[in-house]
């Protein structure tokens, strides 16, 4: 009886806290929309500038549709610049220049025949339902219980998050990248491994950093779901290459690629980049010592040349859930790279829900390194950090203790064994 009255009143938590997540994320979206209206509609002067990502997304589609003969002009700062400028938008300040494969500018070109308000809200209004559908497709599969509560629960913590609102507010590419990587494990899990090859093959054009991903189902021999994301891919080059031609494609992947990192380089430290180099240049600069490029440089690579070994060698060697192997490389990829912007921490709510997930799922089950009570502080903690603005060094906590939570995953065993080997001598004793 006592403890059918706990599960009763387990199930009652796990209800409010569900229809509240799910009302504040109505909330949070209903003032957002307000926002952009009044911004919008109130005040036309500003307009160019709201979403204004999305602005060398509309540069880079007219290129594709009026130039397409001269698609270098697509990484050609000074026309980006000069575009800019007649639309009314402000072209100076760090970020303004187009680094999206001509893949990406190709597909999504007919954005650039509306008008750039009317783009934008489209952008925007579809980014945001496909991270919607996401959610609920990467919240069915880290959770397979039969409490729908929880699916609720954790798609409202997904979409309440602050780095999908700020990606929507600036009308940024991280929203579709999410929902392309959660329906890839969604459908793999499913068993239908070609269709996911063609959502990760579309992944990989629009951002090349989803590589990671396709190494991943190499170390797992998904030869299916490798080979239909390299077929997928591959037509979507050859495409490109015939109505753009191949130089441009050459050049973004031995050129313009490279130019793009050394000025995303130059964000600097702590909040806007929550990566490793950018803590170290914020630790270094604060003690005041200048930061040596070259150290940070070489340190940012030595580090991600360490994050991408370990991943592998688990994922190769380790693998016990197929859910946490999808975790640790949706993770990697973030730990990994030389910037991390809050916006990318989208991304970051991949493995946050499947380890909560699957947690969920088998609750007097230890799944973890770390003992379950401490497990879930640390994931709590990681959650509320990507509630807030960025923040002193608050990503770049969240980012590594995401990491290190999936890392845990794999080495539960000996844990367990450990503990039953010193209980083994006392049980004997009695």
């Amino acid at each position: 009886m006592f403890k059918s009255r706990m599960n009763w009143r387990a199930g009652i938590d796990v209800r409010m806290l569900s229809a509240l997540l799910a009302f504040v994320a109505l909330c949070f979206l209903a003032i957002r929309v307000v926002i952009i209206y009044h911004l919008f509609f109130r005040n036309p002067v500003r307009s160019p500038d709201i979403l204004s990502d999305f602005n060398l997304f509309y540069y880079a589609f007219n290129v594709v549709l009026h130039s397409p003969n001269q698609a270098s002009l697509l990484y050609d700062n000074a026309r980006l610049a000069a575009f800019l400028a007649a639309m009314g938008s402000d072209a100076s300040g760090f970020g303004v220049f187009y680094c999206y494969p001509p893949q990406f500018a190709l597909i999504f070109s007919p954005l650039g025949l509306l008008s750039p308000l009317t783009a934008k809200l489209v952008w925007v209004s579809a980014s945001f339902v496909l991270c919607a559908i996401g959610a609920v497709l990467l919240a069915k599969m880290s959770y397979r219980g039969a409490d729908r509560r929880a699916i609720i629960m954790l798609v409202a913590m997904t979409l309440l998050s602050y780095p999908v609102l700020h990606d929507a507010y600036l009308a940024q590419s991280n929203e579709l990248l999410f929902f392309l990587l959660a329906t890839t494990f969604f459908l793999i899990e499913r068993d239908r491994r070609y269709a996911a090859g063609v959502f990760l093959g579309l992944a990989i054009v629009f951002k090349v950093t989803p590589l990671a991903i396709l190494g991943l189902l190499v170390l797992r021999f998904e030869w299916r779901t490798a080979m239909s994301t390299i077929v997928c891919a591959g037509v979507l080059t050859l495409v490109t290459a015939f109505k753009l031609g191949f130089n441009v494609i050459r050049h973004f992947f031995l050129f313009d690629i490279f130019r793009a990192q050394e000025q995303i380089a130059t964000v600097g430290g702590l909040p806007g980049n929550g990566a490793l180099r950018a803590a170290l240049q914020t630790a270094v600069q604060s003690v005041g010592m200048p930061a040596s490029e070259s150290v940070l440089h070489w340190s940012a690579n030595i580090f991600a040349l360490m994050v991408c070994a370990l991943s592998s060698y688990l994922i190769f060697r380790r693998s016990r859930d197929t859910r946490i192997d999808y975790a640790l490389a949706s993770m990697t990829i973030l730990v990994a790279s030389p910037v991390i912007e809050p916006i990318h921490m989208v991304i970051a709510l991949i493995p946050l829900v499947i380890l909560i997930g699957t947690a969920m799922e088998r609750p007097a089950v230890r799944l973890s390194a770390i003992a379950p009570g401490a497990e879930i502080v640390v994931t709590a903690i990681a959650v509320l950090l990507l509630y807030f603005l960025e923040r002193s060094a608050t990503y770049f906590v969240a980012a590594m203790l995401t990491y290190a939570l999936c890392v845990a995953r794999y080495f539960p065993a000996a844990f367990s064994r450990s503990r039953d080997a010193t209980a083994l001598p006392d049980a004997r004793a009695a």
